[in-house]
């Protein structure tokens, strides 16, 4: 990480982090099921920021719904709402490709 200020903030899991891609080699990985793409249980699934679109995507009904991904229930409008409702989807080409397409979404 460089030393350069970018006035933001990370969260970073250190017991699990991985700076790249990896396979998933024991099955269901380890978190709250509630944020867990479909993959993080899928041995032998590519671990990648795809999934980290995912987990945001939950994060996101988390703390603008009610962790359902129902738009009766989202506190904001309906542009952030389809953000969401990409990050979620079950297949991973149905998503954002990247954290940086999801964030400029």
């Amino acid at each position: 990480m460089s030393s350069q200020s970018t006035n933001g903030s990370r969260l970073i899991d250190l017991d699990h982090y991985r700076d790249r891609p990896f396979t998933n080699e024991m099955g269901r990985m380890f978190g709250s099921t509630r944020f867990m793409a479909p993959e993080e249980f899928e041995p032998g699934a590519i671990i990648d920021e795809v999934t980290n679109v995912f987990t945001m995507g939950r994060v996101i009904s988390v703390f603008l719904s009610d962790g359902t991904l129902e738009f009766t229930h989202f506190r904001c409008g309906s542009s952030l709402y389809e953000v969401m409702i990409r990050a979620c989807q079950p297949e991973r080409k149905e998503r954002f490709p990247s954290m940086k397409a999801f964030h400029a979404a």
